[in-house]
C-alpha cells in the first residue's frame, strides 16, 4: 500500500467493504484506511521511542538492573515491532490491509501489554516507574479497541505490574507506586476511549446526514423532474386549452375552481360574414388560410386582453372575461379587446378583398350572470358558460352587419371612456324577441 496515495480509488473501494476481517467486528472500531495508516505511523514511532529508552537503560544501568539483559532483549523486541508495522503496511495491498491490520493491531495491544510487564520486571526496583512509556499501548487499546477488549487490555497491563511489583524484592511502596502508574495511565485511557467515542458519535452523525443529504437530494431531483413533467404537461395542456383553463386545471384548487358557479362575465361572440358562400366557391386550401389568418388574429388579440377562449364553431369563436380569473371591469375590458380587435380584423378583410374574397365579420358583446363549470363526458369535456347572457351575445353576433358590434344595454351602460354607442331600433332576435342593442361607434 502506498501512504502518499490515500485517496485513490482503490482506497475508495476499499473503505466501502464491509469492516468484517479477522477479530473486526468483535474487537476493533471501524476504521477507514487513511485512520489505519495514522495509527500506524503514531504506533511505530511509539515503537521506536520506548525501545531506545528500554535499550539505553540496559546499557547506563548496568548492574543496577534487575535483568539489564532482558531489558536490552526488550528494547529490541519493540524497536522491530515499529519496524515491521510500517512494512506489514507497504507489503500488504489496500483491502488485506483494512481486514488485516485491525486484527494485528488487537494482537500487538495485548503483546505490547505483556512487555510492559515484563520490562518492569526487567529493569527493576530502581528504574521500574521509568517504564511508563511502554504504558502508551492503554490510550491505543481504549481509542482503537471496543470497550470490553480495551478494559481487557487494561486489566493485562495493570494486574501484570501488580504481580511484578508486589514478587519482586526491592520495590518501596509498591503499592503506592502501582496506584500511581495505574491510576494516571488508566484515567488517561478512558478520556482518549471517551474522546474515540465522542469522534464516532460525530462520524456517524456526519455519515447519517450525508445520506440524509443524498435522499433530499434524490427526492429534490424527483420532484424537480416531476415538476418539469408538470410544465410539460401544462405546456401540452396549452396547446389545446385557454391559458386561464389550463392554469385552472393544473393549480391545486383545480376542484373547487372547475366546480359549477356563478360569476358576472363578458361574453364575446365572432363571425365571418359571407363564409358559406366563400367555402362553396373557394379552393380547401384557400379555405384553410383565411381561417388559419382570423383565427390566429382573434386569438392573438384575446389572449392579449386575458380572455378566456371558450371554444370554436367553424368560423365562430366564443370568448368571455371574468372567470376563472376574476376581473374587476370584464365589460370594459372586453369593449377595449373589441375595439382592438375591430382594427386587426379590418386590416385582415383589406387583405382579403385585395385577394378577392367577400369576406367580412360580425361581433355580439353582452354582460352578466352566467353559470360557469365542466360539462361533458368520460374522455371530453369543456371548461364554459351557461346561461342567458351567452345566448344573448350569440343572437348579437347573428344580428351585426359586415365589420359591426352590437352590445346589450348592460355592456353599454360600462362604455364611459373606452368606447361609445349608438342605438338599434326594431332588433329582433332569435328566441328573444325584441331587444334593445347597441353599436359601438
Amino acid at each position: 500500500m502506498r501512504f502518499w496515495d490515500l485517496s485513490s480509488p482503490e482506497v475508495a473501494a476499499a473503505d466501502a467493504e464491509p469492516w468484517d476481517g479477522p477479530l473486526t467486528r468483535l474487537a476493533v472500531r471501524p476504521f477507514p484506511i487513511r485512520t489505519l495508516v495514522w495509527l500506524g505511523f503514531a504506533a511505530t514511532i511509539l515503537c521506536w521511542q520506548a525501545g531506545a529508552i528500554a535499550t539505553t537503560y540496559a546499557q547506563v544501568a548496568g548492574d543496577r538492573a534487575a535483568h539489564a539483559d532482558a531489558a536490552l532483549l526488550l528494547g529490541l523486541l519493540t524497536i522491530a515491532f515499529g519496524v515491521a508495522i510500517p512494512l506489514t503496511f507497504l507489503a500488504l495491498p489496500v483491502r488485506l490491509v483494512r481486514r488485516v491490520v485491525p486484527a494485528g493491531m488487537t494482537c500487538v495491544i495485548f503483546v505490547m501489554g505483556l512487555i510492559s510487564t515484563a520490562a518492569v520486571w526487567a529493569v527493576g526496583p530502581t528504574f521500574g516507574i521509568g517504564v511508563v512509556f511502554y504504558f502508551e499501548a492503554l490510550p491505543f487499546a481504549f481509542y482503537a479497541l471496543r470497550w470490553l477488549w480495551a478494559l481487557a487490555a487494561t486489566a493485562n497491563v495493570v494486574v501484570g505490574c501488580a504481580v511484578v511489583m508486589l514478587i519482586q524484592d526491592g520495590w518501596q511502596f509498591p503499592i503506592l507506586q502501582w496506584s500511581l502508574v495505574a491510576t494516571t495511565l488508566v484515567a488517561v485511557a478512558c478520556i482518549v476511549g471517551q474522546l474515540a467515542e465522542r469522534a464516532d458519535s460525530l462520524a456517524a452523525s456526519e455519515h447519517e446526514a450525508r445520506l440524509e443529504l443524498a435522499d433530499l437530494n434524490e427526492s429534490l431531483e424527483g420532484r424537480v423532474a416531476d415538476q418539469v413533467q408538470e410544465i410539460e404537461r401544462l405546456g401540452e395542456l396549452r396547446r389545446f386549452l385557454t391559458p386561464q383553463v389550463a392554469d385552472a386545471v393544473m393549480s391545486a384548487d383545480a376542484a373547487e375552481l372547475t366546480r359549477p358557479h356563478r360569476a358576472r362575465i363578458a361574453v364575446f361572440f365572432c363571425d365571418l360574414r359571407g363564409f358559406t358562400a366563400f367555402t362553396r366557391d373557394s379552393e380547401p386550401e384557400e379555405v384553410i388560410a383565411d381561417l388559419d389568418q382570423y383565427y390566429r388574429t382573434v386569438g392573438e388579440v384575446l389572449q392579449r386582453h386575458g380572455a378566456t377562449i371558450g371554444g370554436y364553431a367553424g368560423d365562430g369563436i366564443m370568448a368571455y372575461i371574468g372567470d376563472p380569473v376574476p376581473h374587476a371591469e370584464p365589460a370594459r375590458a372586453a369593449v377595449r379587446m373589441v375595439v382592438e380587435l375591430r382594427g386587426q380584423l379590418g386590416d385582415l378583410v383589406a387583405e382579403w378583398e385585395r385577394r378577392g374574397h367577400d369576406l367580412s365579420y360580425g361581433i355580439g358583446l353582452a354582460y352578466g350572470y352566467a353559470t360557469l363549470g365542466v360539462v361533458g363526458f368520460d374522455g371530453r369535456y369543456d371548461y364554459t358558460p351557461l346561461g342567458g347572457v351567452v345566448n344573448l351575445a350569440a343572437r348579437l353576433c347573428g344580428q351585426a352587419g359586415p365589420g359591426q358590434v352590437l352590445m346589450d344595454p348592460a355592456t353599454y351602460g360600462e362604455l364611459d371612456g373606452v368606447g361609445a354607442g349608438e342605438p338599434v331600433p326594431g332588433l329582433e332576435l332569435k328566441g328573444l324577441g325584441a331587444r334593445q342593442a347597441y353599436a359601438l361607434v
